[in-house]
């Protein structure tokens, strides 16, 4: 590559020849397998070996080839995003596979539009929530537009969400949507009686006194606990990859120490059996034992999402400040954060509203029989 650097108005070396510029261009490109193994070794740091290992086992080459490099863009930063992709993807292989017979899962040549819609069936089979079919849909889609405009596929992405997903606000379960389970604090702290270990000392304690949804707790590392302070600070990462540091109690500092014993570094919540770093699902399993334990009222459906709504709307009913209450839960929206408190007090507003109604009436109704 030559270039000659232009002539610049008014100088006096305007008719000089100018010698040109010689740029030395690499004699070749960074090898495929290379550029594939440092793409893989990084998103062992971002998901897990485990994740990562199965998406192996299930996808064919070509599709897990791109899940590499579309969990790797800088468009996915949050890990708990690519943790939550990677879910996703893992289980519609999954599905696939179950479905067809097929395995590994070839999701980019074999998922049309009528294996979207049979998956869309499934879904509400299993009475999935709206937003979580959506989740799973809208992860697929991403992966397809991803293998047609990066890599160059010749595939047609075969999510269609106004077909294939019910729309934001619609029930899929028998339930209001968005009515999710409120505890009172006694059944609250009947929870955290029936805390018989270290780890379900610092599970209650990140859940509901912390406020952290299921998907920062189980990315939280040790790496990211601050103890040149007492008690230590923890720096978690929210939605959106917006970092924030969070004061543990004593107690729940008593806890994480007897639990992490002389462990220094990787996840800060394990499989006992694995060692591997806990996933949302296991950690559903832990607040549905609790519950069991405390003998709560249809214990399966207390879910970690259950503590955190339970302490977001306490702190509302406390007349907390929305604004604070709002920083404190990680909503990009106030609207978010005060619908918690509406869904549960509604009733008794829309109660006293109609109460008030009956009673206009009723002295309505006696005025006339004055007359």
């Amino acid at each position: 590559m030559t270039t000659t650097a232009p002539d610049h108005e008014g100088s006096s070396h305007g008719d000089a020849a100018v010698e040109p510029v010689r740029f030395a261009l690499p004699t070749r490109s960074l090898p495929i397998h290379a550029v594939e193994e440092a793409v893989r070794h990084q998103l062992i740091t971002d998901i897990g070996a485990e994740r990562l290992e199965a998406l192996s086992q299930s996808l064919d080459r070509v599709t897990f080839g791109v899940v590499l490099h579309w969990l790797s863009s800088y468009q996915r930063r949050s890990l708990d995003t690519k943790r939550g992709y990677a879910d996703d993807i893992l289980r519609i292989a999954e599905w696939f596979t179950s479905s067809t017979g097929r395995r590994p899962a070839e999701l980019l040549t074999g998922l049309t539009f009528d294996t979207v819609t049979a998956w869309s069936l499934y879904a509400k089979s299993r009475s999935w929530s709206a937003r979580t079919q959506r989740r799973y849909l809208s992860a697929l889609s991403s992966l397809f537009e991803h293998a047609r405009r990066v890599h160059r596929i010749d595939v047609d992405n075969p999510v269609h969400l106004p077909t294939h997903a019910p729309p934001l606000g619609t029930s899929t379960n028998g339930r209001p949507p968005g009515a999710t389970r409120v505890l009172e604090l006694s059944e609250v702290a009947a929870l955290a009686e029936a805390c018989d270990s270290a780890e379900d000392h610092l599970v209650f304690e990140l859940l509901f006194v912390q406020g952290l949804r299921e998907s920062e707790v189980v990315s939280l590392d040790i790496e990211n606990l601050d103890r040149s302070q007492v008690p230590p600070v923890l720096s978690v990462e929210r939605k959106g990859g917006r970092w924030v540091r969070r004061r543990l109690s004593d107690a729940a500092a008593r806890h994480l120490d007897a639990y992490l014993g002389a462990r220094d570094h990787g996840p800060v919540l394990i499989h006992p059996r694995t060692g591997q770093r806990r996933d949302r699902h296991q950690l559903i399993s832990i607040t549905r034992r609790l519950a069991r334990h405390a003998r709560l009222p249809q214990p399966q459906k207390v879910t970690p999402h259950v503590l955190r709504a339970t302490a977001i709307t306490n702190l509302l009913d406390k007349a907390k400040p929305l604004q604070e209450v709002q920083e404190w839960a990680g909503h990009a929206h106030a609207s978010t954060t005060r619908g918690y408190w509406e869904r549960r007090n509604s009733i008794q507003r829309d109660a006293a509203l109609s109460f008030s109604l009956a009673a206009d009436l009723a002295e309505a109704a006696a005025g006339l029989d004055r007359h």
